[in-house]
């Protein structure tokens, strides 16, 4: 459980600052474990029309009030920033008695059942409702923090991953989701940002050579053949390098425990909020469905609005792997109604990303990828995958061409062709159609 000391003394605080912010908010005594407190200021405030140390010492019915005055003292707060530490309060609260109901349905004290009635009457709290603005209160700055995937076309497409968003990706099985989240994890931990990394698929000993051969250059790895098949090799970088990669990364990257943790929803929350208070901003979550409860399609909206909470509530980046729902048509190229689970996940995501194999494609979807890769002027004879923008708030919905180094296991962009030869391509392509119509 969290403690809510902190919080709930700082608003205390707040009110001995500026008294008037009792006229202004309405603070439910729900939400404190110090009630006591709480009730008696409101009590002082409606017998003297003001708070006060002098008037707080000279009424003096609350027991050790001289005490709690002087711990208040000792925090620097301000209280225009009261509404801010409420809602945390309220948040905190929240969070706690979702662990306490989750923690009922472990231990079989209540059944699925009541643990939904429970969970549904959490929502209906108004611990997210947000005061009116007037146009005077509200901020006309669009500075933006971001990040880059550093494929180039890819982040001018989305404007960057920007802190405060969920970002979800998808794809079908073996076409390469994994790959780009161990990328897009290494570029970041290449620049000194700290990654927190989840991997349901992944033992933390494969993720680590994973994301370690991708920091290497070719003359930094060593390929161990197999000593039954001398057609398989293992690669993994030299002992040295890895030696050398542990001391200048020790603090770059964290990696949830899922041999020791248990993998809910709850668990994660406590261990993503830990990473954060050490500094991590940047979380990967591949993949969500791995978490418990996560089949049940009317738990995967609960699951991805923590998510997307987290992500604005304390300003991170989140990048989330979702699979596609099994349809009964086969089927690489995936639209936002086949992203696993309900249309709210889509809605919650900022950015909706999915990656196919270009050489896994069947044949009337290479034809339809191939033109639109053409339209934005990439060959798809020079593009072993394909990453679709098909949901942004960044500059437009478009497919980008890859291409992969099989021995760093890294996709870089594909070289784009003139628009010249692009167009002359899409229109052989149209006569070779029509030919094939008439025949």
């Amino acid at each position: 459980m969290k403690n809510t000391k902190d919080l709930e003394y700082q608003i205390f605080t707040c009110m001995l600052l500026n008294n008037k912010v009792l006229d202004n908010s309405v603070f439910d005594e729900k939400y404190f474990r110090f009630k006591n407190v709480l009730n008696y200021f409101k009590e002082v405030y409606r017998k003297y029309g003001a708070i006060d140390t002098s008037i707080l010492i000279t009424d003096g019915k609350m027991k050790n009030v001289a005490e709690t005055i002087v711990e208040l003292m000792e925090y620097e707060v301000s209280w225009r920033n009261i509404n801010s530490y409420y809602k945390q309060l309220k948040e905190m609260f929240r969070e706690n008695e979702i662990e306490k109901i989750n923690d009922q349905l472990k231990s079989k004290a209540i059944d699925y059942e009541q643990y939904k009635q429970a969970f549904y009457e959490l929502t209906l709290d108004d611990y997210d409702e947000e005061e009116l603005l007037k146009p005077s209160n509200i901020s006309n700055s669009i500075a933006v923090e971001r990040e880059y995937t550093y494929i180039d076309e890819l982040d001018y497409l989305l404007k960057g991953l920007e802190y405060g968003k969920l970002n979800l990706f998808s794809g079908i099985t073996n076409h390469g989701k994994t790959t780009l989240m161990i990328q897009l994890a290494k570029n970041f931990i290449k620049r000194h940002k700290k990654v927190f990394y989840f991997s349901g698929e992944q033992t933390a000993t494969e993720f680590k050579n994973y994301l370690y051969v991708g920091l290497c250059d070719k003359s930094q790895i060593e390929f161990i053949e197999d000593q039954n098949n001398k057609r398989i090799r293992d690669v993994k970088p030299l002992d040295d390098i890895v030696k050398y990669f542990d001391d200048i990364y020790q603090n770059n990257f964290v990696v949830y425990n899922n041999d020791v943790i248990q993998n809910d929803i709850v668990k994660m929350m406590k261990v993503m909020n830990k990473a954060f208070n050490q500094g991590t901003r940047i979380f990967f979550i591949d993949n969500f469905m791995q978490l418990d409860n996560s089949e049940m399609l009317e738990e995967q909206t609960k699951i991805i609005e923590q998510f997307k909470r987290f992500a604005m509530k304390n300003g991170c980046i989140v990048n989330l792997v979702a699979h596609p729902r099994k349809t009964m048509f086969s089927k690489n190229r995936l639209t936002i109604f086949d992203i696993s689970g309900t249309q709210n996940i889509a809605n919650k995501s900022t950015n909706i990303c999915t990656i196919m194999r270009t050489d896994l494609l069947p044949e009337a979807e290479f034809e339809e990828i191939s033109k639109l890769l053409l339209l934005n002027n990439y060959d798809i004879d020079k593009c072993q995958a394909v990453i679709e923008v098909i949901k942004t708030k960044g500059n437009a919905c478009k497919m980008v061409g890859l291409y992969y180094d099989g021995e760093l296991k890294q996709y870089m962009e594909a070289r784009k062709i003139s628009p010249e030869d692009a167009e002359r391509m899409l229109m052989a392509t149209k006569k070779k159609r029509r030919s094939d119509t008439y025949d």
